[in-house]
């Protein structure tokens, strides 16, 4: 185990131990993490690593960037760390300058940690201005499973518990009024929407025969977990206590797979990025609402949902 990547699993475990994995945490208050300068999301791994971090803003810069733009970060001010894989010349020196993820002859590809800082530990940076008009997190998550189910996906309700099934390519899921509240509906439906996402037709990613408790179920719930979690942050649709509580049969297993594999996680982080990918790409767009500007809708983290949505 390379020292880059040995360092986020046990951060990431050590975060499960303690009580909710922490990609429930990471996006309740201002959505998806997301540089600065170049207005770009962080995908796959880094949006775990800075949805722990705890900040409420969702911007992030690197010393330079605040300096560039006439910012200083505060002395003192811890940073937190990102990865970037980056494909380098074979050579001595660069085996030195990052994880070497895999190589030839010739080529590497190397894991490198970059320092940032959040916007809140930055002087000089000013609020955080709402972008876009924004779309009602439930058309959002509506737009979405409309999209999926374009793809040949059944969905049938009245179940006495949510699943996908492989084999017949459908979700069975409880009624609405089953749930505690609407949102924790749709964070049950993005869930087995992300599971539908691995079917032959779409991503590919289902392991044929895998059962409840097997290795490869495990890998897969977190995967879905994961995305599922990472898009309630993207379009601002919060979920209660009961509702990350559900998920607590699978933290026993999900922890023994990061236990055994300490890549594990940033390929689930993958997948799962792969998975909101997919969903967003594929999703039927919603009409805009009116949304008070004080509500959590408008403050929530879908700066970028429009312009993803076809």
């Amino acid at each position: 185990m390379t020292n880059i990547r040995q360092q986020i699993t046990e951060m990431i475990i050590a975060a499960i131990e303690k009580g909710t994995p922490p990609w429930r945490k990471g996006w309740t208050c201002g959505g998806l993490s997301f540089n600065a300068d170049s207005g770009k999301p962080y995908r796959g791994i880094n949006q775990i690593i800075l949805g722990m971090s705890g900040y409420g803003d969702p911007r992030w810069l690197t010393y330079k960037q605040a300096a560039a733009k006439g910012c200083q970060v505060r002395r003192g001010e811890k940073s937190s760390k990102i990865v970037r894989m980056v494909e380098v010349t074979r050579t001595a020196a660069n085996e030195d300058q990052g994880d070497v993820v895999a190589a030839n002859a010739e080529k590497m590809l190397v894991m490198r940690a970059y320092d940032v800082f959040n916007a809140a530990q930055i002087d000089g940076v000013e609020p955080l201005p709402p972008k876009g008009e924004p779309v009602a997190p439930i058309n959002a998550a509506d737009a979405m499973v409309a999209g999926v189910k374009a793809s040949g996906l059944i969905l049938l309700h009245g179940s006495n518990g949510a699943c996908y099934l492989p084999r017949i390519d459908t979700i069975r899921i409880p009624d609405k009024s089953a749930f505690h509240s609407t949102e924790d509906y749709y964070a049950t439906l993005l869930h087995e929407c992300a599971h539908a996402t691995g079917a032959e037709k779409r991503l590919n990613r289902l392991c044929p025969g895998s059962r409840h408790g097997s290795i490869e179920y495990a890998k897969e719930e977190l995967r879905a977990e994961i995305a599922a979690a990472m898009l309630c942050g993207d379009i601002g649709l919060t979920v209660n206590e009961a509702h990350i509580e559900s998920h607590a049969a699978y933290v026993a297993s999900w922890l023994e797979v990061l236990h055994k594999d300490g890549n594990e996680i940033f390929r689930a982080a993958n997948s799962a990025q792969q998975i909101c990918d997919y969903l967003r790409e594929h999703a039927v767009k919603p009409e805009p609402v009116e949304v008070a500007a004080t509500s959590p809708v408008a403050i929530a983290s879908v700066r970028n949902w429009q312009c993803r949505l076809k």
